[in-house]
């Protein structure tokens, strides 16, 4: 490989076990950690943006000790070898590769964005309820949205702001609707595929890594998009524009080039030294 990869774990697109396959497909690589970069309420909000860089800033400190992003990927720019992961947290692609100073391509898993977004309410309600009435007042609002509405009032509150919460997949992988989708994937993008196809995914990722690899179906929480009324589903296509173009053009490449790999396209690379930084213990970055 002449980059290094980024593991962009969409929500509720099957990224616990995107993060378990990735540490496994990588064991033989060094995996970098970086938390959430994307805060998609501080704009809005001046707590929620505490509570956004409180966060991130603790797990940065913790590995580079650094409460900037920019000086963490600084040394990640650094000290990584080509064909080493970047994984973590919720990481947006466009954060890391405007950042690290080095040639980067992601692994990333779609999901119909009805049932994501299905799946996203029900986790983002159950949690909500789960606190205690004191502790809800530092969640973040769409939690706080989901427990508190229906299904379609929880639509409602994410249209009515559609610039922060609309095109979540589009955004994490940082596709502005405009750009060709062969050439964006063409571009920055080592392996993707469908949550609903994870086999297809495994398999096409094993062959260009030239190893055995499981897909194990670590998530917790599951939605049905067929339960889903009319109503409600023009409302998702509306917010979600975006994003189903990238699930369907993904669906239509499947079983094709995007997702096979022959000899010649198998993209292992020897393990280089293990010579680290001073900032990082072997368990930092693994």
């Amino acid at each position: 490989m002449d980059f290094v990869c980024v593991g962009v774990r969409i929500p509720k697109c099957g990224s616990t076990s995107l993060s378990n396959s990735l540490k496994f497909a990588f064991a033989d690589r060094r995996i970098f950690h970086l938390p959430h970069t994307l805060d998609l309420e501080g704009g809005g909000s001046f707590l929620q943006m505490l509570r956004f860089r409180r966060t991130q800033a603790r797990n940065l400190f913790a590995r580079y000790r650094t409460i900037d992003i920019g000086e963490a990927c600084g040394f990640i720019g650094t000290w990584a070898l080509d064909g080493d992961l970047i994984l973590g947290g919720h990481i947006d692609f466009p954060s890391v590769r405007n950042r690290l100073g080095r040639p980067v391509k992601m692994i990333t898993l779609f999901r119909n964005p009805v049932a994501r977004c299905r799946s996203e309410y029900n986790y983002c309600r159950a949690a909500y309820r789960a606190k205690a009435p004191l502790t809800r007042l530092d969640t973040p609002l769409k939690h706080r949205a989901a427990g508190l509405f229906s299904f379609q009032g929880y639509l409602d509150f994410l249209l009515e702001r559609s610039e922060t919460y609309g095109n979540l997949s589009a955004r994490y992988v940082g596709w502005d609707g405009r750009e060709n989708l062969d050439r964006f994937f063409a571009r920055d993008v080592f392996h993707s595929g469908i949550l609903e196809n994870s086999t297809a995914f495994v398999r096409g990722l094993a062959c260009k890594l030239d190893m055995p690899l499981i897909f194990p179906h670590d998530n917790k929480s599951k939605a049905n998009a067929a339960t889903i009324g009319t109503l409600e589903r023009a409302k998702i296509e509306r917010l979600y524009a975006h994003d189903f173009e990238l699930y369907e053009w993904q669906l239509d490449h499947l079983d094709r080039g995007h997702e096979r790999a022959t000899s010649r396209t198998r993209l292992r690379s020897p393990i280089r030294s293990q010579a680290m930084a001073p900032f990082w213990s072997a368990s930092d970055v693994s």
